[in-house]
């Protein structure tokens, strides 16, 4: 009677031990893709530091501007999601709004896992990534979505860094000659931009961000009229940075440490059962 209820529970460990490596499998493969995901209640505020300089040459003004960006999520639609965008703008030297001027509002629709914008459902059909995607490196180039070109724009990796004390890496987008569309300019207006990301490539994270985009008159820029040096305001690179750690130790438990851990205890328990199993039989003979 002890031998037949010994069997039972070396039977219940070994199926118990098969179920979880199992699941640990599933959680690998099913699980955590369909948690690994943007979600519908989306909503960040970034905001920006930065200076305008518009104008001809000879007959120009500087003035240091604050801009902020309003992002929340806005509804699905066939697995991408909505986001829509606010941008704000400030001349902080005088505390008056120019969002007239200088702002724009812009509705995104974006795959949730991917980050690229689903082109066949966004409103204007635009290409490219919203954000940059996870595991970036060396020799990697991504197209990132540009509002002020109005396409996308191919961002090449640069460097392996160090961010304050984070692993990044560095990405640069740097292209010029492009033509502005613009039905209520009597006058063609070209636009180049030079923009350096810093990412981290374990969450696909910017944790900071400077541009210089040049509007003028002529293709290599030597007429401007708007000159906009644009960066991170410190507050969003701490509170990005923040966001980053975050999702690091989120993808560390859900995508590696909760699934090993099931499939090795699986594992151990199946090992040991079959381990007694031998040694009984062993025994016996």
């Amino acid at each position: 009677m002890g031998a037949e209820k010994q069997r039972r529970r070396g039977f219940v460990v070994s199926i118990v031990g098969l179920i979880l490596v199992i699941l640990g499998v599933l959680w690998i493969a099913i699980i955590f893709p369909a948690l690994d995901k943007m979600p519908t209640d989306y909503e960040r505020t970034l905001y920006f530091d930065g200076n305008f300089t518009v104008g001809s040459p000879d007959n120009s003004a500087s003035f240091p501007i604050e801009q902020i960006l309003e992002q929340k999520a806005t509804g699905t639609q066939d697995g991408a999601l909505f986001i829509h965008e606010n941008y704000i703008m400030e001349n902080a030297a005088t505390g008056s709004d120019i969002s007239a001027d200088y702002g724009f509002e812009q509705t995104l629709a974006v795959d949730r896992h991917t980050l690229k914008i689903v082109t066949d459902i966004d409103e204007n059909h635009r290409s490219g990534y919203w954000g940059p995607p996870r595991g970036l490196g060396e020799g990697d180039s991504f197209d990132l979505w540009n509002p002020g070109a109005n396409q996308a724009l191919e961002a090449r990796y640069v460097k392996d860094d160090t961010f304050r004390g984070m692993n990044v890496v560095l990405f640069r987008i740097d292209v010029g000659n492009i033509t502005l569309p613009d039905a209520e300019s009597p006058v063609t207006l070209y636009y180049k931009t030079t923009i350096d990301l810093t990412i981290d490539p374990r969450t696909g994270t910017v944790v900071d961000r400077d541009s210089v985009s040049v509007t003028s008159l002529d293709p290599v820029g030597n007429m401007p009229v708007l000159i906009a040096n644009v960066y991170y305001a410190e507050s969003t690179i701490v509170d990005l940075m923040d966001v980053a750690r975050d999702a690091q130790r989120m993808l560390l438990w859900f995508e590696t440490v909760i699934p090993w851990v099931l499939i090795g205890l699986g594992a151990i328990m199946v090992i040991i059962d079959a381990a007694f199993i031998s040694g009984r039989k062993a025994a016996q003979s």
